[in-house]
């Protein structure tokens, strides 16, 4: 995908302008920008060769860049590539649904030069650690309803694409459910105006996956006994899909583990 000198970027933004400008910046940071005022030109140029990157704008002609966002990160061809938003739009609710499509980052106009740059290389270098790492990963999620639980949830997603064989749709039901316990955890803090009732780390091995639930904050127990009990909505649904194997509760904590299924090549070797 790329090389040492000079990563490809792919810049999909329809204001001829500013994908010029884009264009010029990346060449004078050792960049190779590869054009696309679309999403449709972006999946043709995709279809010739994965870049490094994509600088994605969100309001396009066509489909929108959210949708072609939400196309790239559910096929694990493309699901490596990090995908950074570059776009006017600054709310609160539009980094959310970003980050809820797979993004890696979220970039706001007007940027400088070497912020957007910095975001850039700190991406790349993040997401080939993913990509190619074969030890132990592990995951936090501070379980806040937070931006960073989103792209916590997005790490485990993207490791998951590249180690393992799992099906798109077990993956999605796993980042899903991770983030709707999350906005739980959230609420459930702000009723009670405290601290996140649990925290979540996220172990991925090379054949099992586990996550441990820790009672935090005020009602800690409680949240667990109520949300993570094997029959509770979200782990149900994760074990339907196939994503856990086990449930185990203890003092203070409740461990959902997978023994996750190579790619082929993983396990011929």
């Amino acid at each position: 995908m790329e090389t040492a000198s000079s990563p490809r970027v792919l810049i999909v933004e329809d204001e001829p302008d500013m994908n010029g400008l884009l264009a010029d910046v990346l060449s004078a940071y050792g960049f190779t920008p590869v054009q696309a005022a679309d999403a449709e030109e972006a999946l043709r140029l995709l279809a010739g060769g994965q870049p490094d990157a994509i600088l994605l704008d969100l309001m396009l002609p066509g489909m929108s860049g959210l949708e072609l966002c939400r196309q790239l990160k559910t096929s694990r061809a493309t699901r490596p590539i990090p995908i950074i938003i570059l776009t006017a739009l600054d709310r609160q609710v539009d980094r959310r649904r970003g980050f809820e499509t797979g993004a890696d980052d979220y970039v706001t106009k007007p940027f400088t030069p070497e912020s957007l740059v910095s975001r850039l290389r700190a991406d790349i270098d993040r997401c080939r650690e993913i990509r190619d790492s074969c030890g132990q990963l592990e995951i936090a999620m501070e379980m806040t309803a937070s931006l960073g639980d989103l792209k916590a949830a997005n790490t485990l997603a993207t490791c998951l694409y590249c180690r393992t064989d799992l099906a798109t749709e077990q993956i999605e039901a796993l980042r899903a459910g991770l983030v709707r316990l999350s906005e739980t955890a959230g609420q459930w803090a702000l009723r009670r105006r405290g601290l996140a009732p649990v925290r979540l780390t996220v172990d991925v091995g090379d054949q099992r996956m586990c996550l441990k639930f820790r009672a935090a904050g005020e009602g800690g127990n409680a949240f667990l006994a109520q949300h993570l009990d094997a029959e509770s909505a979200v782990p149900a649904a994760m074990t339907d899909a196939g994503m856990i194997d086990s449930i185990t509760p203890a003092d203070g904590e409740v461990v959902l583990e997978k023994l996750l299924p190579l790619l082929p090549e993983q396990t011929s070797t």
